[in-house]
């Protein structure tokens, strides 16, 4: 093979990832906008999931003898 031949594959090359990336780009926008909503998600929701799990720890116990059934 000669340097133009070589030369031409490895622009094909090139050519085709490029082409494959701008194919696949709104694709990949897509998935990085949802990963970053998700997260924004998380960080917004903290707050009330550390509440909830303050709320359900501190709930009232129910007697421990059996002097409720006789109610």
């Amino acid at each position: 093979m000669d340097a133009g031949t070589l030369s031409a594959l490895i622009g094909g090359y090139i050519a085709a990832v490029v082409a494959v990336f701008l194919i696949y780009s709104p694709v990949l926008l897509l998935f990085v906008g949802l990963l970053i909503t998700a997260g924004l998600v998380q960080l917004v929701a903290w707050p009330f999931v550390i509440l909830v799990r303050k709320l359900r720890r501190h709930h009232p116990e129910p007697p421990s003898d059996g002097s409720w059934l006789l109610h």
